[in-house]
């Protein structure tokens, strides 16, 4: 310290010599940027005929699961998307469930079985209230759950029965924990899971307007309307229609042994309306055109999709041709392009589809990879050098300036009297 007094000039030097130290082991500390995710994408396949229309829709559902299984990508999720937002009602029985699961469970811990299975009743029915905006489904089973051990506990093995069925439906390999429950309660739920397989079948048709909602029964998607189900165990049903631009439709549906129940549905417009429909299916036929490619941007704008896979369903004689197209938006243009042929019945169809689908996703994806690392042939800058450095500004004003010099190409007046043609379709969301 004394030597430092007497040469001030060391002193000030080794000081600066920990301060130049101190910055350079924090930024080395300091975390990188990550990169911004270019993948954002979705999939669409829309039918050139009106009797195309439900195959389009199915064909949409196979070719997205092959999507969410591929890597790397980001799948947009449409329900979150584009469905509104819970209403009041559904809040407050939101709510009411809640407080009365609280209750039940406290009720049931405390041997008061009688008032677990009245607090478990106003759970379930709370949760059945909200219709197509039920959620959590994980809540609600349990709600069952409570209601079938609630009345088992009190000896009203009948109705311990019933409410097991119903939870079994919802969840065929549902498993109690052994050490969880009395022996005997174990015991009616095993009997019940073991008669599943012999109990007597219904029928279930299901019709909506529009059609092409994605149909889920008891939480599983299982097909595009409208759709029939036949061999349902009879018993109580999840019904749910969930389709973008909509709002979702649900209800528990019993259906009877030997009997057909159908359901003809009209589905309320949601926050987007029955536009965003619109938009998907212009998009769809206009991206084989590049005199209508503004329809295919605005279906980016709409959604902020950095590209996308669009399927054209048309007619061949004796068969049916499925043509796919990458069309990246940053750029507006075609990278990748295939084409499917499948015959007139829907033998196959699902495995044709999806190993089409996964050749699709791996030589689209090797097309953008390419197109992103070389850039665009026609301009003078590498396709890595400013796309998509900025989300909210670069590609929105991308895609914005390509959908207007696009869509002052067309000729075609359009007859629809859609308030979202003319305008931004996210405009009055």
């Amino acid at each position: 310290m004394t030597y430092l007094r007497r040469n001030p000039r060391v002193g000030l030097w080794l000081t600066m010599f920990l301060l130049q130290g101190l910055v350079a082991s924090t930024v080395l500390a300091s975390p990188k940027k990550k990169k911004q995710k270019r993948n954002r994408t979705q999939v669409f396949a829309v039918g050139l005929a009106d009797d195309l229309a439900h195959k389009a829709g199915r064909i949409t559902q196979l070719l997205r699961k092959v999507m969410l299984e591929t890597p790397k990508i980001q799948v947009l999720d449409l329900t979150s998307k584009l469905q509104a937002a819970p209403t009041g009602k559904n809040k407050q029985f939101m709510e009411k469930a809640r407080k009365s699961m609280i209750a039940a469970k406290k009720a049931l811990r405390e041997m008061e079985y009688e008032e677990g299975v009245r607090q478990a009743n106003k759970a379930r029915r709370a949760f059945e209230k909200m219709g197509g905006q039920l959620s959590p489904l994980k809540r609600y089973k349990e709600s069952i759950l409570l209601l079938a051990v609630g009345n088992a506990m009190q000896g009203n093995k009948k109705a311990a029965q019933k409410a097991f069925l119903d939870l079994l439906l919802l969840d065929r390999h549902l498993k109690l924990n052994k050490t969880a429950y009395e022996g005997f309660v174990l015991e009616i739920f095993i009997e019940v899971k073991k008669r599943l397989g012999s109990q007597p079948l219904g029928s279930l048709a299901i019709k909506t307007t529009p059609s092409g909602g994605n149909l889920y029964l008891d939480g599983k998607l299982k097909g595009v309307t409208p759709d029939s189900m036949d061999g349902l165990t009879a018993g109580n049903h999840l019904v749910m229609v969930k389709m973008p631009g909509y709002e979702n439709w649900g209800k528990v549906v019993k259906v009877d042994a030997g009997n057909l129940v159908s359901l003809d549905i009209q589905l309320t417009p949601g926050k987007a309306g029955s536009g965003f429909t619109q938009i998907v299916e212009r998009a769809g036929k206009a991206v084989s055109d590049s005199d209508l490619r503004g329809e295919v941007l605005r279906l980016g704008q709409t959604l902020g999709l950095d590209w996308v896979w669009l399927c054209q369903l048309k007619h061949k004689p004796y068969e049916i041709e499925l043509v796919s197209y990458l069309f990246e938006f940053s750029q507006a243009r075609i990278l990748y392009k295939d084409t499917l042929t499948m015959e007139l019945n829907d033998y196959g169809l699902e495995e044709e589809v999806r190993n089409f689908g996964r050749k699709f996703m791996r030589e689209g994806l090797r097309a953008l990879k390419k197109f992103r690392e070389e850039g665009d042939p026609l301009s003078g800058h590498s396709g890595t050098e400013d796309w998509h450095s900025n989300e909210s500004e670069s590609a929105r004003i991308n895609r914005d300036t390509h959908g207007e010099l696009e869509n002052n190409k067309k000729t075609k007046t359009n007859e629809s009297g859609d308030p979202l043609d003319d305008r931004d379709g996210t405009e009055d969301w």
